[in-house]
C-alpha cells in the first residue's frame, strides 16, 4: 500500500505541473500581439486586468459609440470556466476554444492558431476566477451577514422581478440565447462581476445598472402580461443584489 500511494503521488504531481503549464502558456499568449495580423492587438487589449472587459464597444476591431446596433460589448472573462452560456454574443459556440479561434481569424484577422495555441488559451480563459464577493455563499446566494438592501434585492431577483427565468445562480447565466427586445436573441450574460462589467447589454446601450434594471422589468411585465408594480425602491434593492454578485 505504501509503494501505491508513492506511486500515485509521483503521478499526480506532474499532471498537475503540466495543467499549470498549459495556463502559463496561455497567459503568455493572450497578451502576445502577433497572434493579430497587424501586431497591434492582444486579446488583452480588449480583456486587460486578468480577463476582465475595457468597458468599451466595438465593431470588430474599432471602437464604437455604446449603443450602436452593429457593435458589441466587451465582455467579462472573469469566472468563465464556471459560466452555463455558450460563447458569443450570439449565444450558439458551445467551444471555447471554437470562439477564440473566431475572435483570431475573423476579429483581430490573425493567422489561422494552432491546436495547441487555442488549448493554452482556453486553459487560460477558464482558469480566471471570478471577482471577491464576500457577502455570497459558493452558491451564489446571500450570507447571513449581508446588508439589508442585498437580501431584499435577491428575494426580489428570485421572486416578483423574475430574473432568475434567465440569470441561475452560481454564475447567474443559463444556456441559450434570449430575445428580450433588445434588437433579436442574443447570449445571457453571467451577472457575477457585473458593477465592474458595463456598459450593459450586447450593444452597450445602458451605462448603469439602473438603467438595465428598469429596461428588463418593463420587458417582463409587458412578457408576462403581469399586474405587479415595482417601486424605485425595490429597483435600488435589486441593484445592491447584483453590485454583491
Amino acid at each position: 500500500m505504501k509503494r501505491l500511494l508513492t506511486l500515485t503521488v509521483l503521478i499526480a504531481f506532474p499532471l498537475a505541473a503540466s495543467a499549470q503549464s498549459l495556463v502559463d502558456k496561455g497567459r503568455a499568449l493572450f497578451n502576445d500581439a502577433s497572434l493579430s495580423g497587424s501586431g497591434q492587438y492582444s486579446c488583452a487589449t480588449c480583456h486587460p486586468m486578468n480577463g476582465h472587459t475595457d468597458n468599451k464597444t466595438y465593431v470588430v476591431v474599432e471602437v464604437v459609440a455604446d449603443g450602436d446596433p452593429k457593435g458589441r460589448s466587451t465582455p467579462t472573462l472573469w469566472g468563465a470556466g464556471s459560466r452555463q452560456a455558450e460563447w458569443s454574443w450570439a449565444g450558439n459556440i458551445p467551444a471555447i476554444e471554437t470562439n477564440i479561434r473566431g475572435i483570431i481569424v475573423n476579429r483581430m484577422k490573425g493567422s489561422e492558431p494552432s491546436k495547441e495555441t487555442l488549448d493554452a488559451l482556453a486553459a487560460y480563459v477558464k482558469s480566471l476566477p471570478n471577482g471577491p464577493a464576500p457577502f455570497l455563499t459558493a452558491d451564489g446566494m446571500p450570507k447571513d451577514t449581508a446588508p439589508a438592501d442585498v437580501k431584499r434585492g435577491f428575494a426580489l431577483f428570485s421572486g416578483k422581478a423574475g430574473c432568475m427565468t434567465c440569470h441561475l445562480p452560481a454564475s447567474y447565466d443559463k444556456k441559450g440565447p434570449e430575445d428580450v427586445g433588445s434588437g433579436g436573441p442574443f447570449k445571457v450574460p453571467s451577472l457575477r462581476n457585473v458593477s465592474k462589467t458595463g456598459p450593459y447589454f450586447h450593444d452597450g446601450r445602458f451605462k448603469t445598472l439602473d438603467e438595465a434594471v428598469a429596461f428588463m422589468w418593463d420587458f417582463y411585465k409587458k412578457k408576462n402580461d403581469s399586474k405587479d408594480t415595482m417601486s424605485d425602491a425595490e429597483k435600488r434593492d435589486i441593484v445592491a443584489f447584483m453590485r454583491a454578485l
